[in-house]
């Protein structure tokens, strides 16, 4: 066994023993980190290392940690989130497809991801009791981001960096997704934490913002926009002008960072999908949805997921393919929305409209809330609303139907609306002091 390899041995251990011993959000962490890690595609992980269930053994030690220590129990029950039970509805129409799929093993991945966020959705909610466990969460969540900024720091040779590694986070859109979230994250955790966090996240930003530049992504460089202007229109009031200066920095080392190579393929969003010659300008996702328009009139029940790829070679002209060696030609999906109406039908366009609405509701009640405070969570949620409306804007330009931040993202918002609705509560039941009938105070003074 390697030196790395023992290294992550010992730290895997660290993480679950803790999660015994003292809480369940460990288990969490723990989990998250594995995420990232991803044994399985790192050369330390081969040998001796091969085949380990990690992130199934670290979900069971976090149930097992909520068994032993019984975190408080939040004051919206998880079965009775909106969001819960319509992905769990979602879910099983995702089962009756698997009687008409078109790529059985494809569909079944996904089925059985899909069970397995719900399964993860869980644990996550029932572990974050606190504004330190959310703050323990989030912190797992940046250094698993970080790791995979090392990475593109320490192997990428020239070029588009596309080797992250990892369950649906490899490529370069979705690893620079991931990582603009993991960007938003640390700086709320700079604005709150204190002078050794700070240190480390002023530390890990130039990494960070490094690998989402070698990506040369369109789409991450569009959600990283985006989501640095909702994380400033979500911003306290108190921090206000922290974010902006911070916001003028980190544009600041973005535009350090970048080369002439990367700035080539970001002015192709110029030409607005037309085709011009010579250059990937994304016309030909244009010419995908109207074809994926066709396969959904033909299957309005929906065909089972990566239908896309399969009925590809029947709608689109050759030249429109993607041929890779050893591989069949075909085309897949760039845009979640369509890749949720082909693969799933109505019920999956339904789904994920559904979804949307009641992360911008969500999104927009706790701005409200917090908009005018000062503490840790109003200071949270321009990071995870600025990372949730990344997501959406990423989804415009490739498919992630099975990324799983988002569903981690959308448990924090969970997780904050029920905080936030005992909040609300104890606000209406306090009882005002009595009145003293005999005894007058002038207002802002003391009686006399």
């Amino acid at each position: 066994m390697s030196a790395s390899a023992g290294i992550f041995v010992l730290l895997f251990l660290l993480g679950c023993g803790l999660a015994l011993v003292r809480h369940p959000v460990f288990g969490v962490m723990t989990y998250v980190l594995l995420f990232y890690v991803s044994p399985a595609d790192r050369w330390w992980g081969q040998g001796a290392l091969e085949g380990m269930r990690w992130a199934l053994a670290a979900a069971l030690i976090t149930a097992m940690s909520i068994a032993i220590h019984r975190p408080v129990r939040p004051a919206i029950p998880f079965a009775k989130q909106p969001l819960v039970w319509g992905f769990a509805a979602f879910t099983g129409w995702v089962a009756i497809q698997s009687f008409w799929a078109l790529d059985q093993e494809s569909h079944s991945d996904l089925l059985s991801y899909y069970l397995k966020y719900i399964v993860a959705m869980y644990l996550i909610y029932r572990s974050l009791d606190s504004e330190t466990s959310i703050q323990r969460l989030l912190w797992a969540h940046v250094a698993g981001c970080t790791y995979l900024a090392w990475l593109a720091y320490t192997t990428h040779a020239g070029g588009r960096f596309d080797s992250f590694g990892g369950a649906g986070i490899g490529e370069a859109n979705s690893g620079a997704l991931t990582i603009t979230t993991g960007i938003l994250a640390a700086a709320s955790l700079f604005l709150v934490g204190a002078k050794w966090s700070r240190v480390a996240v002023l530390g890990a930003m130039p990494l960070l913002v490094n690998a989402v530049v070698a990506t040369i992504s369109r789409s991450g460089f569009l959600a990283f926009g985006v989501a640095g202007l909702t994380y400033n229109l979500f911003a306290p009031k108190r921090y206000s002008k922290w974010v902006r200066v911070l916001s003028v920095v980190g544009l600041g080392l973005f535009l350090i960072l970048t080369n002439p190579d990367y700035w080539e393929r970001i002015r192709s969003l110029e030409h607005l999908g037309e085709q011009v010659e010579g250059v990937d300008t994304g016309s030909k996702r244009l010419v995908l949805i109207q074809a994926q328009f066709e396969m959904s009139r033909r299957f309005p029940q929906g065909c089972g997921s990566r239908c896309t790829d399969v009925l590809s070679t029947e709608y689109l002209d050759p030249r429109q393919l993607t041929h890779r060696p050893g591989e069949e030609p075909s085309r897949s999906s760039h845009n979640t929305f369509m890749t949720m109406l082909v693969d799933h039908g109505i019920p999956g366009a339904v789904a994920y409209a559904l979804m949307t609405f009641w992360m911008l509701l969500a999104l927009r009640q706790l701005r409200k809330v917090y908009m005018g405070e000062q503490g840790f969570m109003a200071t949270m949620l321009p990071a995870v609303a600025g990372s949730l409306i990344a997501i959406t804007i990423g989804d415009l330009f490739v498919q992630y139907p099975k990324l799983e931040v988002r569903f981690w993202l959308l448990t924090l918002v969970m997780t904050m609306s029920s905080m936030a609705s005992v909040r609300r509560l104890e606000t209406l039941t306090v009882k005002p002091e009595p009145e003293n009938l005999g005894e007058t105070r002038p207002i802002g003074g003391s009686a006399t």
